[in-house]
């Protein structure tokens, strides 16, 4: 279970990194840099969940607002530009799902 975690977190930052550089090489129109630095953000806090436990306080809170404001985002994404957002979006309900079942490790 651990491991689909961290494969969500890292899928996350993969495409981050590819949605900052599709468009820094190819200039699509109305493409802006703000999803793919949200996805980044979100998968660095979920890898430093994954990393610390939830032994800093308010990490848990706090991915799971990050997760939540990623998810509601790409919700308004699938209504303006159709299913390929879904594809996107679902890394960020597993990490979601993760941030919230997971139990506090000693």
């Amino acid at each position: 279970m651990k491991y689909l975690d961290y494969a969500c977190a890292y899928l996350l930052f993969l495409i981050g990194i590819v949605g900052i550089l599709s468009t820094e090489l190819w200039h699509p129109q109305g493409a802006v840099l703000d999803t793919p630095i949200l996805w980044i953000l979100i998968s660095m806090f979920n890898l430093l969940r994954l990393r610390n436990g939830y032994c800093v306080a308010g990490l848990k809170v706090f991915c799971i607002g990050a997760n939540l404001a990623g998810l509601v985002m790409e919700v308004v994404r699938f209504k303006m530009f159709g299913p390929f957002t879904l594809i996107q979006g679902m890394p960020i309900l597993g990490a979601t799902i993760f941030s919230m079942a997971q139990k506090r490790e000693p």
